[in-house]
Formats: C-alpha cells, sequence, structure tokens
C-alpha cells in the first residue's frame, strides 16, 4: 500500500503512518500526564520537531551538489527527504532530554512515545508481511508510442528499472520530467520507463514534443491499471525494480535530483546485494 486516499486527496501511506502514531503518542501522554496533573503535549511536539529538523539537514548535507543549483528546493519537504537514521537517533536523544528536564511529565512522555513507536512497528511489520507475498512487477500490457502493445515485464527486462506512472495534466509530474529525463541519460544500467496513465498516445506525444523532452520507453496504460495494481491512487508515482522484476521501493510525489539520487543509490545496493548472494 503507497497512499491512502480521503476524498479527493491522497497522502503517501508511510507520512500518513507517522501523524498517525504522533497523534497517538499525544492522546496517550495527555491521558497519562493528567495522572501527575502536568502537560507533555510540548515536549512530544519538540521531540517530532528536532527528529524530523535533523534528519532533513542530514539529508541536505549528503545531498548538497543536487540542492546547490536550487537553494529554496532545501525546504520543499515534498519529495521526502529525511535521513531516518538521523531521525531516530535525534528522536531519542531529545526524547531523553526532555524526560530529565521535566521529571514530572517523564513517565506520560515515555508512554506516549512508545505507544506510537509501538504502533508504528506492529503495521509496519504486517504491512511487509502482506507486500512480501506480492512483490514482484504485476504483469500488464501497456501500448508503445507506435501502437505496439508489449508486456511490462518485458521493457529493458534484466536491468534494475525505475518505472514512472505519470499523466500530462498533472503539475509535479511535469516538474519532475526533467529531473528524470537527465537521470536516464546519465544511468545506462538502470532502465527508465514512463507510464502514462489513461491518456491516449496523441496526447502524450504532443506533450513531449511541446516540451522538447527526449524520453525512451515512453508507455501508454490507457485503463490506469498499473497504478491501481502497485497500490497507489496519486500521480506520480514511482517505483523501483530489481533486475528479477521485484519492487525494492517506492515514491510518492513529486522527486527531486537529491531524492532520486538517493532511491537510485538504494536500488544500485540492492542489486549489489542480490549479486553477492547469487555468487556466493
Amino acid at each position: 500500500m503507497m497512499s491512502l486516499s480521503i476524498g479527493p486527496i491522497s497522502l503517501p501511506f508511510d507520512r500518513f503512518l507517522i501523524l498517525v502514531c504522533l497523534a497517538i503518542a499525544f492522546i496517550v501522554g495527555a491521558f497519562a500526564a493528567k495522572k501527575d496533573k502536568t502537560s507533555v503535549d510540548g515536549s512530544i511536539a519538540g521531540v517530532f520537531i528536532l527528529a524530523m529538523l535533523a534528519a532533513r539537514i542530514s539529508f541536505v548535507v549528503q545531498y548538497w551538489s543536487e540542492y546547490q543549483a536550487d537553494l529554496w528546493s532545501i525546504i520543499n519537504i515534498r519529495d521526502s527527504g529525511f535521513d531516518g537514521v538521523t531521525a531516530v537517533i535525534v528522536g531519542t536523544l531529545a526524547l531523553a532530554g526532555f524526560a530529565w528536564k521535566k521529571p514530572k511529565g517523564r513517565r506520560a512522555l515515555i508512554k506516549g512515545f512508545s505507544a506510537g513507536a509501538l504502533v508504528w512497528t506492529v503495521t509496519t511489520f504486517a504491512i511487509g508481511t502482506i507486500e512480501d507475498t506480492s512483490k514482484q512487477l504485476p504483469t500488464i500490457m501497456v501500448k508503445q508510442m507506435n501502437g505496439e502493445t508489449v508486456d511490462l515485464n518485458q521493457v529493458e527486462q534484466g536491468k534494475p528499472r525505475v518505472i514512472n506512472l505519470w499523466a500530462t495534466w498533472c503539475p509535479p509530474c511535469r516538474r519532475e520530467m526533467p529531473v528524470l529525463e537527465e537521470a536516464q541519460q546519465n544511468n545506462s544500467d538502470i532502465g527508465f520507463v514512463f507510464v502514462n496513465q489513461g491518456e491516449h498516445s496523441v496526447v502524450i506525444e504532443q506533450y513531449l514534443q511541446q516540451e522538447a523532452l527526449s524520453l525512451e520507453n515512453v508507455m501508454a496504460d490507457s485503463t490506469g491499471s498499473l497504478g491501481y495494481q502497485v497500490g497507489s491512487r496519486a500521480l506520480p508515482t514511482t517505483i523501483f525494480v530489481n533486475a528479477r522484476g521485484e519492487l525494492v521501493d517506492a515514491h510518492l510525489g513529486e522527486l527531486s535530483r537529491a531524492s532520486l539520487k538517493a532511491k537510485l543509490e538504494k536500488l544500485t545496493n540492492n542489486e549489489l546485494k542480490l549479486r553477492k548472494l547469487e555468487s556466493d
């Protein structure tokens, strides 16, 4: 499950889960703090903000060369550019600091975060277990721009792949296209496939010509079934597939140069591990 639809709004499931767990931390913390006649809302918010801020700064530092050309993109957190390890470390240290400074609310603070962490762990594990049974790229027929129908699994088969789900009417899709075009030209060992969702090939070709985009492997999924099968109801969605055809990562929303580079590094590392396992 990549996204969760609430009316006309689609949220990445991982971010939705974080918000749910944060809400649980607030609720449990508030109930526990009542016994001690205190409040820990400010402390919980402080821990979360510090963890997220540190995670963002760490990610920007790691991919500074990608952000230098456009410094404003540093504050565009929609690219999901956060370092999870840094978030955990700083969050834990911040929690310890707030608990030390506020002994009266220490128990409530720890209970709140423990409840949130437990829900996150159990939910993530459960979803991971379910998705392990359907990690393979689904079999789906798509049309090339020349009208020929082809199995998506056969496009760039044998390579790790980046499969982008997009549409011409989608502003974030249009904004990220030059980033993906550049990546396709600079990473010949990775297959890039652009699967348009629900539009006619004439509309697609007109858009590519208008924007002077030179993309290879542009496909039309007229029914938009790929998004449904991979669990995403929103565009743009980008899925990352290893050389075995297994889905190893996904990104919902616009990709920046930095977030795409991070995803490509993860995909490459996954491929190296697979090859090492096969050779052992």
